[in-house]
């Protein structure tokens, strides 16, 4: 999505996600863009999953920081992996 805002939970990423869809995050910056992204379409009742090795912050620190406070969200925030997305056994 393409939007002026940090996060880009914006009325047309609401309507392709619909109410009580699901949104796949992965992207830069997980300390910014993703959390801030995150936060909104969980609280719009979205189901978000934030695919963590999908994402990086502005350094390693952020990023494992940004990951810990989206996950106290859960179950409305989860943190997962591309395996898990994809289905791919452990």
């Amino acid at each position: 999505m393409d939007a002026p805002t940090f996060g880009k939970w914006t009325p047309e990423l609401a309507e392709r996600v619909a109410p009580s869809g699901r949104l796949v995050l992965a992207g830069v910056s997980t300390d910014c863009c993703v959390l801030s992204t995150a936060l909104a379409a969980a609280d719009a009742g979205a189901e978000v999953l934030v695919v963590a090795d999908a994402c990086a912050g502005v350094d390693d620190d952020s990023h494992a920081k940004a990951l810990h406070v989206m996950d106290l969200y859960r179950p409305l925030i989860r943190v997962v992996t591309v395996a898990e997305v994809i289905g791919e056994p452990s």
